[in-house]
């Protein structure tokens, strides 16, 4: 890989603010009984979320030393040495309502530090990068029997794939097409089975009057703050809280996670990305309203980043970084950590904090509580893991 060459091209893409994805719409045999079912909002942070800035471990003596410029002076606290980043308002908050876990020193089994590779990897759950077309989300919605999801993004994101029901509908708040274009393209489109979907989607849209349900009338203003992540997740929120709709829903924050230099510490660029994730737990938590109390919020990053900062107040590509679970379906709130402390000796290769849980584990309690499903068949057809004892019962 060319390092330079390719991480330009990764930071080309980072204009993007947030793109959002619902899947799992229930089979036609389960809708009447689902209205309660668990909802599953999964968030990616994208570019290797720094761990010791979400939620720095102030406790160590070491911290200091190794980040001078890093540690936030308004620290919000949790339990034992650990305190959560002056931008996380609502998660604080939820901490306090006893709907908050934080699992540390976690990560995934892939130590290759590299934007595209760990992406992959925590989209497919499979620790080669490249090898799956199937994503960790999409199998186990396969498992459970929650056919035929409408990806509201294109392409239809790796992390839902896997269910061969599932198609792509774009959220672009745009007008739709008039009646008779519609018409036109189901008759030219009609004799190509990889196109004629997409005309009766098109047809759809136009009988609707509406995409994406929004109106059709947005300024550009509106336009991209219907895009911010907190408008997506009132969006997820809104769809997902009906009785017969997605069960599952993905909101992709971009690339701003990968702060190599200028991080900040209660402000700057890591710390705005954290506020968008904030801002996405408290709209999502009051669109959701009653059904909050069935649903869950999982944060998911490729990696995370260098203990110590670099010369230029960043950090760099890491390994261990933390994981977020929210929501009512968290028996109560934990800081839940296999945590071996700062000192050079206990840093993988001396320089990143160690994965101690796997995060494959994180998940696959996750896809047990929201589907249903059982730890040997998450095992066999979903996501191959390596249970911890400290996962054992933090959710409901």
């Amino acid at each position: 890989m060319n390092e330079p060459t390719d991480r330009r091209r990764f930071l080309a893409r980072s204009g993007l603010t947030a793109a959002l994805a619902l899947a799992g719409l229930p089979t036609a045999q389960a809708q009447a009984g689902d209205a309660d079912a668990p909802r599953l909002l999964v968030v990616l942070l994208r570019g290797g979320m720094d761990g010791l800035a979400a939620v720095p471990p102030v406790g160590e003596p070491a911290l200091a030393g190794l980040r001078p410029t890093l540690v936030p002076a308004q620290l919000l606290a949790l339990e034992g040495p650990f305190a959560l980043h002056p931008a996380l308002r609502t998660a604080h908050a939820l901490w306090q309502a006893g709907q908050l876990a934080v699992v540390h020193a976690t990560g995934f089994d892939y130590t290759g530090r590299s934007h595209f590779e760990g992406q992959d990897v925590m989209q497919s759950g499979v620790m080669a990068p490249y090898t799956s077309p199937s994503g960790w989300v999409g199998r186990a919605m396969q498992a459970a029997g929650l056919g035929g999801g409408v990806a509201i993004s294109i392409p239809m994101p790796l992390i839902l794939r896997g269910d061969p029901g599932a198609a792509t509908e774009y959220p672009n708040w745009m007008a739709p097409p008039r009646p008779a274009l519609a018409a036109d393209l189901q008759r030219l489109w009609r004799s190509d089975p990889a196109l004629a979907p997409y005309a009766r989607h098109l047809a759809a849209d136009g009988a609707s009057g509406m995409a994406g349900g929004r109106p059709l009338n947005l300024r550009a203003a509106e336009f991209q703050e219907a895009r911010s992540p907190a408008s997506l997740a009132r969006l997820a929120a809104e769809r997902m809280r009906e009785s017969a709709g997605p069960r599952v829903g993905l909101i992709d924050i971009d690339s701003g996670f990968d702060t190599h230099a200028g991080q900040g510490a209660d402000s700057g660029p890591h710390a705005a990305k954290l506020q968008e994730f904030d801002g996405i737990l408290q709209a999502f938590r009051e669109g959701m309203g009653a059904l909050w109390a069935q649903s869950l919020v999982v944060t998911v990053t490729e990696f995370g980043r260098t203990v110590a900062e670099n010369g230029t107040t960043g950090t760099d590509h890491g390994v261990g970084s933390c994981c977020f679970v929210a929501g009512g379906l968290v028996r109560r709130s934990a800081l839940i950590a296999d945590w071996r402390g700062l000192a050079r000796d206990a840093l993988f290769q001396g320089r990143d904090l160690p994965v101690t849980i796997d995060a494959c584990a994180v998940y696959a309690r996750v896809l047990q509580r929201a589907f249903g499903l059982d730890e040997a068949r998450i095992q066999a057809e979903v996501l191959r893991h390596r249970p911890h004892p400290l996962l054992r019962d933090f959710l409901a």
